[in-house]
């Protein structure tokens, strides 16, 4: 038995007493390891998400700085594919502050089935609207001249790409880059706030603005991006182009006048992996294989624009990326889903 000294200090004295000294008690506990599905969610939140919306802001925020310096389409044709890779890690969250105010759709307004992005900015360049006057009467544009696929035409359609410095349309490219990074970085600071949506989906009921009831409801919203995600990029970056046998429709290809048509599916499979890899309990060799494989089919199929939709044996190729997209769906449901015990919610996004 040891000795201590235990000071009494409201007596001014000190006792020796006998006490016997514990084991080293911390050694012995079973402290619990946090649950998978706890696990999951916080690597899937600060891992995943909190990254891309930083990614995205910095990116727009590099692309408004060049096209302010100069706003000649050679010169922002860089920045602008820089942010849109930076969108694609993004793009498949359409929750929060994503969606909040019809942003995804002010950023991304595809697909546009009735023509009415090159339409409406032939009338906005006609009018000489003054929207590109000031950024908040800009923000009330139609999304129709705002966001990625706005610029896309501006930079890489002969019909608009002709413009000179000082012009309404270089004004009007200024004011969509900055539109961007406005909406980039509000999607930051409400994704990141003390009170923002990352702890919204941390905290799930014990949140300061409860949006989901238990974290089982948070994990199950982030998968359900997950696999709408590479369901839409299945049922609409790669069936719209391919069409049917009979009649393929690579115009309808998306970013293709940027040549980005199967560099966004790339960067959404690898965007889907990350979130995969970060909601998996455990190891997920089947679903590492199926991603490595598509992945490898969209690195090489050498078809930026999906042009090669319009022949059968290019029309093959882009199918069967979309077949392996299938099939990596069922290998996640299995080794992430079902471990979790979870499935996927209806998204907003699906049926677009």
């Amino acid at each position: 038995m040891r000795h201590i000294t235990v000071p009494f200090l409201s007596l001014g004295l000190s006792l020796a007493l006998s006490v016997p000294m514990a084991p080293a008690i911390a050694q012995t506990l079973d402290i619990p390891e946090p649950a998978p599905l706890d696990m999951a969610l916080s690597r899937a939140v600060n891992q995943h998400t909190i990254p891309a919306v930083d990614r995205f802001d910095v990116a727009t925020a590099f692309l408004a700085d060049v096209t302010e310096a100069n706003c000649l389409p050679g010169n922002v044709k860089p920045a602008y594919d820089v942010a849109f890779d930076a969108w694609m890690g993004l793009q498949h969250l359409h929750m929060g502050p994503i969606e909040k105010n019809g942003r995804i759709l002010a950023i991304a307004f595809w697909p546009d089935k009735k023509g009415m992005i090159p339409r409406t900015l032939s009338g906005y360049i006609a009018d000489q609207d003054p929207v590109v006057e000031t950024p908040e009467a800009f923000a009330d544009a139609s999304i129709a001249v705002r966001g990625l696929f706005a610029l896309e035409y501006m930079l890489f359609d002969d019909q608009f790409d002709g413009y000179a410095e000082d012009s309404y349309s270089c004004h009007l490219v200024q004011a969509i880059t900055h539109d961007l990074h406005r909406m980039a970085a509000a999607i930051k600071d409400e994704w990141i706030a003390p009170d923002g949506f990352a702890q919204t989906l941390l905290m799930a009921g014990e949140a300061p603005q409860p949006l989901y009831l238990t974290k089982e409801e948070s994990v199950q919203a982030l998968y359900t991006m997950l696999t709408s995600s590479l369901e839409n990029t299945k049922d609409q970056r790669i069936g719209r182009p391919i069409g049917t046998f009979d009649k393929p429709r690579p115009e309808r290809a998306e970013a293709r006048r940027s040549g980005r048509s199967a560099r966004n599916v790339l960067l959404q499979l690898e965007a889907a992996r990350d979130l995969a890899r970060n909601l998996a309990p455990g190891e997920m060799p089947q679903t590492e294989d199926a991603f490595a494989k598509t992945i490898a089919l969209t690195e090489g199929l050498n078809d930026p624009s999906f042009e090669g939709a319009g022949d059968p044996m290019g029309r093959l190729k882009i199918e069967i990326i979309g077949q392996n997209i299938s099939a990596l769906m069922g290998a996640i449901a299995n080794e992430i889903g079902s471990p979790l015990g979870i499935s996927a919610g209806f998204n907003a996004s699906d049926g677009d």
